[in-house]
């Protein structure tokens, strides 16, 4: 469990490193706007990406997103990029979404309040979690997705005009 935890957190260094190194600007500009591939094919990435990044398959993450757009043909660096929107410092937060989205569509219930996180509780809110967080992926996979391809189209469009 240490060596997984590891190189989750290995795998997010590399990558914020490489923004950081680049500039974020020039960052997506090269990986996301002079790449191959339509606006379509941008946003079905950030898409994938958004949706693999929000699953509760965490550690699996980049291998599953760079076999899943290999195979439907997507951008991988696009689709690999979008995955870290469930970086470290988020993931409190995603969990308590998908713990209450979960909660409402399974009819479970849950406060935080005086809640201590042991295995009884996981074993308790487990499918609460893991529907919440299905819903949650599949939801901000489509907003997220709707929202790249609008702004790519958005900046094409002002691109088009200054030429």
């Amino acid at each position: 469990m240490k060596n997984f935890i590891k190189n989750t957190f290995q795998s997010q260094k590399v990558f914020f490193r490489y923004i950081r190194k680049k500039g974020f600007k020039r960052f997506l500009k090269e990986n996301i706007l002079e790449t191959e591939g339509s606006n379509r094919t941008k946003a079905l990435s950030v898409a994938l990406g958004v949706f693999v990044g929000l699953t509760p398959l965490w550690g699996f993450h980049t291998v599953i997103v760079i076999f899943l757009a290999t195979y439907l043909k997507l951008n991988k660096v696009i689709s690999y990029m979008s995955t870290h929107v469930s970086f470290p410092l988020f993931l409190p937060f995603i969990i308590a979404a998908s713990l209450f989205v979960g909660g409402h569509i399974v009819g479970g219930s849950l406060t935080f309040e005086n809640e201590t996180m042991n295995i009884a509780f996981v074993k308790e809110h487990l499918f609460q979690y893991i529907v919440g967080s299905s819903v949650l992926a599949v939801v901000s996979s489509i907003s997220f997705g709707l929202l790249t391809f609008l702004l790519l189209k958005i900046i094409d469009k002002q691109n088009n005009s200054k030429n």
